[in-house]
């Protein structure tokens, strides 16, 4: 991902106007699981706080004060501003989880054990040691590195090749195997 640092106050001398990078967003309204989320979500934080009910009884108890005092405009901020940091913590929530994209630990391992061997091969074609982080992570993979002098290009390309190929027999069978693993959890 690139990044472009733009000088914005020389790019909008005059207007007042200031984008909104995308980062900065919790989700999109065009998003309608998320959005749905979102509405559920604070559904429930609104009745588990009974926020309709305390924002009746302020209602109806301010209604019958000819004046307001500062106790009933600090009530009336108060639960204003707790509405508003429900809302955007809900709004936060939402906007981190990431809805179906959950890996089995078989499809993360068969996309490390790819990764594994494209270093692999990176290192034999540019003829240089094997790296710590081949080294860690084979450990982790409990792989054992092919000697240097045991290998070449054509063998890590199909290394690679067999990877792959592991590795979308995997994805075909991954809902099965993302249902047991989600049960073990």
């Amino acid at each position: 991902m690139q990044y472009v640092d733009l000088d914005e106050k020389l790019l909008f001398q005059d207007d007042t106007f200031t984008p909104m990078p995308g980062f900065h967003r919790e989700f999109k309204l065009h998003d309608i699981k998320r959005k749905t989320h979102f509405q559920e979500t604070l559904q429930k934080r609104y009745e588990h706080q009974n926020i309709a009910k305390r924002v009746n009884d302020l209602a109806t108890r301010l209604e019958n004060k000819p004046h307001l005092d500062e106790t009933d405009i600090r009530a009336y901020n108060d639960l204003d501003d707790e509405i508003v940091e429900l809302i955007l913590s809900t709004a936060k929530r939402v906007g981190r989880v990431d809805f179906g994209y959950q890996r089995s630990a078989d499809l993360c391992i068969a996309g490390k054990t790819i990764r594994l061997h494209k270093a692999i091969l990176s290192c034999i074609r540019n003829d240089i040691k094997y790296t710590e982080s081949i080294e860690s992570l084979a450990n982790e993979l409990n792989h054992q590195i092919p000697n240097r002098d045991e290998i070449n290009v054509r063998q890590a390309i199909a290394n690679v090749n067999e990877a792959w190929k592991a590795k979308q027999i995997v994805e075909k069978e991954d809902g099965e195997r993302r249902a047991r693993w989600l049960e073990d959890i």
